[in-house]
């Protein structure tokens, strides 16, 4: 009985062990570049790419003219639009999950507050006339996709969880 027990408590270990390295495996960052030339899942035009990605999340910020992100959110059914005055159109930007790596990208802001620098190392806020789209899901997860039209830059998220 005592031999019994100890196989079956080895087994609920080895088995707990296991579960947690399998959630943390796809929880983890697979991969992450900057100013890479392009990833699968982005337009064949955009460049410039500073990106991470994992099973449950994607996250880049690239260079790409407004036409070609334009064409290609409306052919993937995430048609962007015009930010409209009111509105509040924020993304998640690649600078804290590549701090893990101690990759530093975009660093130079120029805010007369901390917190407002930090929020924009943060997040992407839109103004009035950028493009962007957001289909956030009630389980946390979707899509947001924005266009900063002084930049000349694209930024998109998606994460399914």
């Amino acid at each position: 009985m005592k031999k019994l027990c100890l196989i079956f408590g080895g087994i609920v270990l080895v088995g707990t062990f296991a579960f947690a390295f399998f959630l943390w495996d796809y929880a983890r960052i697979k991969s992450w570049g900057v100013d890479v030339e392009s990833v699968e899942w982005l337009p064949t035009q955009a460049s410039n790419i500073t990106f991470i990605s994992s099973d449950i999340n994607r996250v880049a910020e690239f260079d790409i003219d407004q036409d070609s992100l334009l064409q290609w959110c409306d052919s993937i059914g995430k048609s962007l639009a015009a930010v409209a005055e009111d509105q509040t159109a924020t993304i998640w930007r690649v600078n804290p999950f590549l701090d893990r790596f101690g990759v530093t990208k975009n660093g130079s802001f120029n805010h007369s507050s901390l917190v407002d620098e930090e929020f924009d190392r943060h997040s992407k806020r839109f103004t009035t006339g950028d493009k962007f789209f957001e289909d956030r899901w009630a389980n946390g997860g979707g899509y947001v996709i924005g266009y900063d039209v002084s930049e000349g830059r694209g930024y998109y998220q998606f994460s399914h969880h």
